[in-house]
């Protein structure tokens, strides 16, 4: 079906290069399409100094002192596979892990029973205003499963961001030791290797962070979304009227 209707349209916009290879595979044609990379306008985003933020959430939250923070940010669903990160945790080299979750949803109540016992992590629930502070202190970010703006943002606040396939965009974000690394498996012990790798290796982190910045401020704007979005909009609207 998919194939006697993709090449009915004039015009194909995907928001990563999977999904132009979606459309080329089922009959639209390359001068058909065009990835615009979906994101967020970075330029509201204005990253703290990491220090400040660390001490501000640990004078909020004392059982951060001294920990390293791994966030993950996002609506909490079975398909996030938060879990892999719980499970990560004790696999970990490093002592001082801390996992801190923001966000809300049907699958949260599911995690806080089922890690009851244990005292690495924190549920801090829905935060709007104000979550730049986490991204600000955290040393990672960490999507195991679907999502994929909040890997912009993250970028956006210089963190480094360990992905899996995500909703595809990451294959466009999260280039494999430039901007951060891919989980190649669902094994909380890969995860929990990068995870340690980065930990251990504070200048390459700070390395991927900044470069991720660039990525986001660069040639994945909101600006450069928006000029490709309009202009290609733009020469369809013209082409017709011809």
């Amino acid at each position: 079906m998919l194939g006697l209707f993709v090449p009915l349209f004039d015009f194909h916009l995907c928001y990563h290069t999977n999904a132009k290879a979606y459309v080329l595979a089922h009959g639209g044609r390359d001068d058909q399409v065009l990835v615009m990379h979906n994101t967020i306008d970075e330029s509201r985003i204005v990253p703290m100094p990491g220090s400040a933020a660390r001490a501000e959430l640990e004078r909020r939250h004392p059982q951060l002192r001294g920990k390293r923070i791994v966030l993950h940010v996002g609506a909490v669903l079975a398909e996030k596979r938060v879990e892999q990160i719980l499970d990560a945790m004790p696999l970990s080299d490093c002592k001082d892990l801390f996992f801190v979750l923001v966000g809300d949803g049907p699958h949260l109540p599911v995690l806080k029973a089922r890690y009851a016992s244990r005292t690495d992590w924190l549920a801090m629930g829905r935060v709007v205003e104000g979550v730049g502070i986490y991204f600000d202190a955290a040393d990672a970010f960490v999507l195991p499963g679907t999502g994929g703006l909040a890997i912009n943002e993250a970028m956006a606040h210089r963190l480094p961001v360990i992905s899996a396939y995500a909703d595809g965009s990451a294959d466009d974000l999260v280039l494999d030791g430039q901007t951060g690394f891919r989980l190649r498996s669902d094994s909380p012990a890969e995860l929990a290797q990068l995870i340690d790798h980065l930990v251990a290796s504070p200048a390459q982190a700070a390395q991927l962070g900044l470069a991720g910045e660039q990525r986001i401020r660069g040639v994945l704007s909101f600006r450069s979304f928006i000029e490709r979005v309009v202009g290609t909009l733009a020469t369809q609207c013209a082409t017709a009227r011809r």
